[in-house]
């Protein structure tokens, strides 16, 4: 565990991110030990998740952490982040938002952003080198209309609840 700790880029300041351009099969087969179970190597992985996300959780402050997505359905990554971090860790199902909606309810504020003219990578979040909008649009049948670019940026965002009719 110690040795996958040590990886450097835990280390650097945010905004970051990465994919299997650093993190992927052959990264891990450099670390696993000769005969280690592949229940073992997840086990290890989401321990290793959570002592990650626990220490920068702790370094940058952070309160109150409301997960999405997959992570939120391992018992045990949840578990874990709770008892490692000084953060109260929930899931956003107590907005009122479904955990696995996130990509959904993210790609239609991107969506909106871009509608409207507005920047969906900023260098703050993303660390790019300008902000930029995201995506493209493809015309169907008509000339594709856009409406005036946004004054403002939204600071907001309001979620409604879904209102069921009939039974």
């Amino acid at each position: 565990m110690q040795v996958l700790l040590a990886e450097p880029y835990y280390r650097r300041e945010p905004p970051k991110s990465t994919g299997k351009e650093l993190f992927h099969a052959g990264y891990l087969e450099r670390f696993r030990p000769a005969g280690l179970s592949g229940e073992d190597v997840l086990a290890t992985l989401t321990e290793l998740t959570a002592r990650v996300v626990a220490a920068e959780l702790d370094r940058h402050g952070v309160t109150e952490v409301l997960a999405s997505g997959g992570g939120v359905r391992n018992p045990v990554l949840m578990r874990r982040l709770g008892e490692l971090t000084s953060a109260s860790v929930g899931t956003i199902d107590a907005l009122g938002v479904p955990s696995d909606a996130k990509e959904a309810y993210a790609f239609a504020v991107l969506g909106f952003l871009s509608w409207h003219g507005l920047p969906g990578a900023v260098p703050s979040v993303t660390g790019a080198r300008e902000a930029r909008i995201l995506g493209s649009y493809t015309p169907g049948a008509g000339p594709l209309r856009l409406p005036a670019p946004a004054v403002g940026t939204p600071r907001h965002l309001r979620i409604q609840p879904e209102i069921r009719t009939g039974t």
